[in-house]
């Protein structure tokens, strides 16, 4: 391997490890309650979707604020996996579950969100930061933590809501919040394929949409 190949080889390996170290770090940030760490793993005007959510990361970390002073916390477990860098451009996919402990009538319960987490990712003078953030949901689950209780769900409210995030969807509706039925999930191909081909335009051209 050449002098040239070689340095080329360590930086890309340096930005891998930011990258990745940034997107543990962001939902670390935000499961601690660190906002204005978690505002500060974002460029400005970067663009934040999930189940409950869909505006800029500022109004990002002040939503995520409220709900956790409303009681509602969640942990986020993310394995950054699939990474991209186009020049000063980056996608990222990770693979993540969402864990909450909340009370159903009385119940005590567990619930995971089995998603990825897809981001774009520009280099700024500070570093890589993120330029959005993404949710693409699988499926999930709830159990009564004491597995000798009855959990009483209304079922067919459940079922009124998408496969791929039904019971987080239910869940959040009790709690008041409005849970789209469009968001990125594997059960609706046809909106992940439009999303990927959006993403990789982005990282081609740099051009939205």
């Amino acid at each position: 391997m050449s002098v040239r190949e070689s340095e080329r080889a360590l930086a890309e390996l340096l930005d891998r490890e930011a990258i990745f170290d940034l997107l543990r770090l962001e939902r670390f940030w935000r499961d601690q309650g660190e906002w204005e760490r978690l505002a500060g793993c974002y460029v400005e005007g970067a663009r934040v979707r999930t189940t409950w959510f869909d505006g800029t990361a500022a109004e990002f970390v002040e939503a995520s604020r409220r709900m956790a002073r409303n009681g509602r916390h969640s942990k986020h477990l993310i394995t950054p996996t699939h990474l991209r860098i186009n020049g000063d451009r980056a996608l990222a996919e990770s693979l993540g579950q969402i864990h909450n402990r909340s009370t159903f009538d009385g119940v005590e319960v567990d619930m995971v969100q089995h998603c990825r987490f897809f981001c774009r990712l520009r280099r700024t003078a500070a570093g890589w930061r993120l330029a959005s953030f993404e949710g693409i949901y699988q499926r999930d689950t709830i159990q009564p933590v004491d597995p000798g209780q009855r959990l009483a769900l209304d079922w067919d409210e459940v079922r009124r809501h998408r496969p791929s995030y039904r019971i987080w969807a239910y869940a959040l509706s009790r709690e008041g919040y409005d849970v789209p039925e469009d968001r990125v999930g594997d059960d609706r191909p046809d909106l992940l394929r439009a999303f990927y081909a959006a993403e990789d335009r982005w990282l081609e051209t740099g051009a939205d949409g």
